[in-house]
């Protein structure tokens, strides 16, 4: 009976471990993860703005480079076409925002530039300068008009990440480290 009982233990500790490892990877997964989980446009004083909320983890090289006064650079693409019905899709507008993510080791301050407009803000701590870069609110996409209306059109969205500041000499001796990431495309129909 003793045999059982040292057997039943066992049993419980091996599945406690269990536990504990799928916890662990799920942590791991959640804080590691780089995609967009919802996008939409909506006419606002005559133009078309986007609002996304994008998933921001950074791979651990990511994070050490920044750390270490190396910037990094997140881009959005917006892709806007015009459905045809026997013809391919025509493109109406691209665009692509750019912002740069930088360390500031004497005032131990995180940087957000804005690269298309050179606005700035200052965070004191990475996760409140990522939380304020994944959530994208108002950005202008086009004018009302020149979306036809009562036609279907597509947005596509995509983000990407990687290490700026590095000339492509460097950073083809550092190929085995991930420093770039991107999203899958992320798109949805609007007809105005």
């Amino acid at each position: 009976m003793q045999a059982t009982q040292v057997l039943h233990v066992g049993l419980k500790r091996m599945a406690a471990l269990a536990v504990g490892l799928l916890l662990a990877c799920a942590a791991v997964a959640q804080q590691d993860r780089f995609s967009i989980r919802n996008a939409f446009v909506e006419p606002v004083g005559g133009v078309w703005q986007l609002n996304a909320i994008v998933e921001l983890g950074l791979s651990a090289a990511a994070e050490e480079a920044l750390s270490e006064g190396i910037p990094l650079t997140l881009l959005l693409e917006i892709l806007i076409t015009k459905e045809r019905r026997f013809l391919p899709d025509t493109e109406v507008a691209g665009l692509e925002q750019r912002w740069r993510l930088a360390y500031d080791a004497l005032s131990g301050r995180y940087v957000v530039t804005n690269l298309n407009s050179r606005a700035q803000s200052t965070y004191p701590a990475l996760a409140e300068a990522l939380d304020y870069l994944s959530n994208v609110r108002g950005l202008p996409l086009i004018d009302e008009p020149l979306l036809a209306s009562g036609v279907r059109h597509e947005v596509s969205l995509r983000a990407s990440v990687e290490i700026g500041g590095l000339p492509g000499a460097v950073k083809l001796l550092i190929f085995w480290r991930e420093w770039s990431r991107s999203t899958d495309w992320y798109t949805w129909s609007v007809r105005p």
